[in-house]
């Protein structure tokens, strides 16, 4: 009785905190308000649009699913059990992320990120070091937390690049520009090289690639266009899909040997 009643206390903080960032974000100004505009669609090379920005609403109703599903009585120990801390400081660190945010308090909303990327990342390497016992495992606590660390990853690689536009530098410069380019071409490679060396990689991998694809096609049609930006983003867009591709193939047919 004592476990299932600490069970659902968790899970009822973690709704909580996820409903209060939701109703931060829902009941604020947009962002191009904010930080001087340097939050807006077209502020940076790396701003990313509304459509990139879109699943944090689907990663928080996945997240709020698990923590409702995880009350389950076969799912009280072991994994999720393990997991509640960090899970619990990942919305804590996730509702102050878009608080700060909210109230142009840039420098500090980062930070946060930060945190929350941490966190999310250590989610991420303890459930990739436990196998899945069963599929709606593996739909439910990997896609949510491997999908929030990709695009989270580049979200606040675009949030570091608006602090530092903010903080006087030159946004419009080639040497920023080609900064910027490098430090998405490195995060590219990264997740690349973990689409083959953890079972949580090809998460990450299509988390990020969705915020890349859509900030190639702004930067290609957007009000501040920057041709050669998206180009050496579509390299790493397509070197991402290819090792996406190969990683999903190689995964599928490892699931299917046991049954052959």
């Amino acid at each position: 009785m004592k476990t299932r009643l600490v069970t659902v206390g968790y899970a009822a903080a973690i709704l909580l905190g996820l409903g209060w960032a939701a109703w931060a974000v829902l009941s604020a100004a947009g962002l191009e308000d904010l930080a001087g505009g340097w939050l807006g669609q077209d502020a940076t090379v790396a701003s990313v649009p509304r459509i990139g920005q879109l699943p944090w609403f689907g990663l928080m109703a996945a997240v709020a699913f698990y923590a409702i599903w995880q009350c389950l009585p076969q799912e009280r120990t072991g994994l999720h059990h393990r997991l509640r801390p960090w899970v619990l400081g990942a919305v804590l660190c996730n509702a102050l992320w878009v608080a700060f945010l909210e109230r142009d308090r840039i420098g500090v909303s980062l930070v946060f990120g930060l945190l929350l990327l941490a966190l999310l990342i250590r989610i991420v390497v303890m459930v990739g070091r436990t196998a899945a016992l069963r599929q709606v495992d593996r739909w439910i606590t990997r896609a949510s937390f491997g999908l929030f660390a990709g695009w989270l990853s580049v979200i606040v690689l675009a949030e570091t690049v608006a602090v530092t536009a903010h903080s006087g530098a030159d946004a419009g410069s080639l040497m920023f520009k080609g900064a910027c380019a490098l430090a998405v071409l490195l995060l590219a490679l990264f997740l690349s090289a973990v689409s083959f060396k953890n079972p949580m990689g090809i998460y990450l991998n299509a988390g990020a690639l969705w915020v890349i694809g859509w900030i190639i096609a702004d930067r290609y049609t957007g009000q501040s266009t920057s041709p050669g930006f998206a180009t050496v983003l579509s390299v790493a867009a397509i070197l991402m899909l290819l090792c996406l591709f190969s990683a999903l193939r190689t995964r599928i047919r490892a699931l299917r040997l046991p049954s052959q």
